[in-house]
């Protein structure tokens, strides 16, 4: 095996040569924490591609980016994993191809030589990437179907510039150090994770998972256009309990492909439903090479257990199933959590939604520092199989007309166990009148804050959806757009921040794909979330975790760091007369806000996180007022 990398790409596209001169080595080493094991660059008259490795198999320079093949004259920078490339590499080698190297960028080159745009069809893994053909001078850039790998872009000095991070094309364009006032209004009036092609930076464009694009530097032509979708559910359901096993076989053979690496392998344990099923796939996996399993699980020791609870019990019952597993602890309390803020911020190169980060940061700064720079992660699952409460209270809905009322109630009680009662009523009432969410909103979330001119220019009327949704088609838009495309970018820039990949064997193309055919019942109905993954699970003899009733996440005591010394420290940012926040908030609306969250309110909490790595944001990324902690 040989060849897979995980890095930080650079690229521009007919831009300003002078521009190039000035600036490209800063962007390339602004990403310098994606890549630490090699650099390269190559150029003509019309590109420049920069790349940082990060090297996973093959720790040769066989492996060195920017690649080119000679006779066709392709050249590529690329940042993924193409997990099946030892089987493609045959593939090729059987049409007549030969290879010089064993690596899987050579493999990406070559099967874009052979079926061009069509090769996207036959990789199984996470990409983003760009193809430069020197002879004909055109571009071809691409994304993988989930969006795991980031690619943003800006047309800029004349021409296209690429790369994994924005800072990089910040580094390029200093001019797009604007903000995008639109969509930072969908994120702190509306909450919106993902606002499609639209970055946090006024002029830098995110790639849409699935797409692709091509560029024409002597006409300044750009066409983008999407290349996967989930299959829609098929029309003939299969057995439940083929479809059961068929799932398992699937997950198994993700984990199977992903635990090709020439560097140590560790795994993220919850002890929750999505990391167990991981855990006992690779314990399937490697049956045959004995070698023993790194875990590492966040704890939170000396918390009360009110704020907190911690996962170590859990992952420690996991474990205790295999005699090849251990389990670290790693404590994700984090005394001096503001700054290591400062530098979660600037790694996202935006404001953060969620809390979770913190855990998440600990455990790649744990594992990086052991010596393992690949952690397999259970990302991706509840999306794809149902695993939030808004999935619950579209089954309850629709046991409602289809089933007779002692359904529902039993349902009810059953997802109760799950998540709380106030939740499931809420989503409840959500779900049929979108605007009762928006007084909720003006009393407690970050939307209560806004300056009224800034709502005025970009609030949008109000429009109620249709009562009831299907429940796949919800599935679908939270994972290719609503959801997991956010939570993706998050998960990349924590992990990258240290120099660490992650695997994510639930999207793999294949098990997505089966996941998307299937009915919403057999993800979730019957009172159970995620039910098909509840039942392999159990197959698997692994019923105390399928039966396993509160969904936890990445819980993280930010309620009370935020209350501590009555806010002082979130209100000398918020409230500090030089604050960048000021421009879209209201001082004495933050200030009541904290106060109703300091006082023992709950609801408030992750509004004013919002607002707190939104200023954050603002003073390092966009007014540089604190010095970047790369």
């Amino acid at each position: 095996m040989a060849g897979t990398l995980v890095c930080g790409i650079v690229a521009t596209l007919g831009v300003d040569p002078s521009v190039v001169r000035a600036h490209g080595d800063e962007a390339l080493n602004v990403i310098a924490h994606r890549g630490p094991d090699d650099e390269g660059i190559w150029a003509d008259a019309n590109a420049w591609l920069g790349h940082r490795r990060l090297s996973i198999i093959d720790l040769t320079s066989a492996g060195h980016q920017p690649m080119i093949d000679e006779p066709s004259g392709l050249v590529i920078t690329y940042n993924g994993e193409i997990y099946n490339y030892v089987e493609l590499r045959a593939e090729l080698e059987a049409a007549g191809h030969c290879f010089r190297t064993q690596s899987d960028t050579e493999v990406l080159l070559v099967s874009y030589l052979e079926w061009g745009d069509g090769c996207l069809n036959h990789l199984n893994g996470m990409w983003s990437f760009v193809i430069w053909d020197s002879h004909s001078q055109l571009a071809f850039f691409a994304r993988d179907r989930l969006g795991v790998k980031p690619l943003y872009f800006a047309l800029a000095d004349g021409g296209l510039s690429i790369a994994s991070e924005p800072k990089a094309l910040l580094a390029l364009h200093p001019e797009l150090r604007r903000v995008d006032e639109a969509a930072l209004y969908a994120f702190l009036a509306e909450g919106t994770l993902y606002t499609g092609d639209r970055s946090f930076y006024a002029g830098i464009r995110v790639l849409d998972p699935g797409h692709c694009g091509t560029y024409d530097p002597a006409r300044a032509s750009m066409v983008i256009s999407r290349y996967w979708t989930p299959p829609v559910e098929a029309k003939r359901p299969l057995d439940y309990r083929y479809a059961v096993r068929r799932f398992g076989d699937l997950l198994t053979d993700a984990v199977r492909l992903r635990m090709r690496s020439d560097v140590p392998v560790g795994f993220t344990l919850s002890g929750g439903l999505d990391s167990s099923a991981i855990m006992q796939s690779a314990v399937t996996a490697t049956a045959k090479t004995a070698g023993r399993l790194r875990a590492f699980t966040s704890v939170y020791p000396g918390l009360p257990a009110e704020e907190v609870t911690n996962e170590g019990r859990w992952a420690g019952l996991v474990a205790s199933k295999y005699d090849r597993v251990d389990v670290e602890h790693v404590s994700a309390y984090v005394s001096n959590w503001m700054s290591v803020l400062e530098r979660i911020v600037w790694h996202m190169d935006g404001p953060g939604y969620s809390p979770a980060v913190f855990p998440l940061w600990k455990i790649m700064e744990r594992a990086r520092a052991s010596g393992i720079p690949v952690l397999f992660e259970g990302q991706g699952a509840d999306e794809l199989l149902g695993g939030y409460t808004q999935y619950a209270t579209l089954a309850l809905w629709d046991s409602l007309f289809r089933h007779p009322p002692t359904t529902f109630v039993r349902d009810f009680g059953s997802y109760a166990r799950t998540f709380s009662v106030g939740m499931l009523l809420l989503w409840l009432t959500r779900q049929q009148m979108s605007s009762a969410v928006r007084p909720y909103r003006q009393r407690v979330g970050a939307l209560s804050t806004l300056d009224p001119d800034f709502v005025r220019r970009f609030a949008r009327p109000s429009r109620e959806p249709a009562p009831r949704r299907n429940l796949n088609k919800c599935l679908e838009a939270d994972l290719t757009r609503d959801i997991l495309p956010g939570l993706l970018q998050y998960g990349d820039a924590i992990s990258m921040a240290h120099s660490v990949e992650t695997r994510l064997p639930f999207l793999d193309y294949r098990l997505v794909e089966f996941a998307s055919s299937l009915p919403g019942e057999f993800k979730v109905g019957g009172g159970e979330t995620k039910r098909i993954l509840r039942d392999h699970l159990r197959l698997v003899d692994l019923s105390s975790i399928a039966n396993r009733r509160r969904k936890l996440g990445y819980p993280t005591p930010v309620n009370l760091w935020l209350r501590e010394d009555g806010g002082a420290a979130i209100k000398d940012i918020l409230l500090s007369p030089s604050a960048e926040i000021r421009a879209y908030c209201n001082p004495g609306r933050m200030e009541r806000l904290i106060d109703y969250h300091v006082s023992g309110h709950e609801g408030a909490g992750n509004h004013l996180y919002r607002l707190l790595t939104t200023e954050l944001w603002l003073r390092t990324c966009v007014a540089r007022k604190i010095g970047s902690a790369g």
